[in-house]
């Protein structure tokens, strides 16, 4: 039988010493590589106590995080004759119809943003 430099409980102790680092580490809001600097760990064994505690957790559900996103409307285009009409409506949604649109286009979209109200 070969031993190794650990017991078993040497291995619970480091185990539950980067479980308190995991857990400080999603408390603290810093990125790992600046929570490992200012504590004076190593990253990549971080990284593999991270990928451990995951593989170790396999009905944990994964965190969602939500993601604010900045609309933009795109500048209206002009036709070829300059004619345009924009139709405004609720939500900050506009559709804009050149002079040489197709009446079944618009009524298909307009159908489609109906629909989403």
């Amino acid at each position: 039988m070969i031993k190794t430099g650990r017991s078993k409980r040497g291995d619970r102790k480091v185990a539950r010493h980067w479980q308190a680092h995991i857990q400080a580490l999603k408390k603290s809001g810093l990125s790992r590589a600046e929570y490992c600097r200012r504590h004076g760990l190593s990253y990549d064994a971080m990284t593999y106590w991270l990928r451990k505690n995951i593989k170790g957790n396999g009905n944990q559900q994964p965190t969602l995080v939500p993601v604010p996103l900045q609309s933009r409307i795109n500048e209206p285009t002009q036709s070829p004759s300059g004619n345009v009409v924009r139709v405004v409506l609720p939500g900050d949604v506009a559709v804009e119809v050149s002079d040489n649109f197709a009446p079944s286009t618009l009524a298909n979209v307009l159908s489609v943003l109906e629909a989403r109200r």
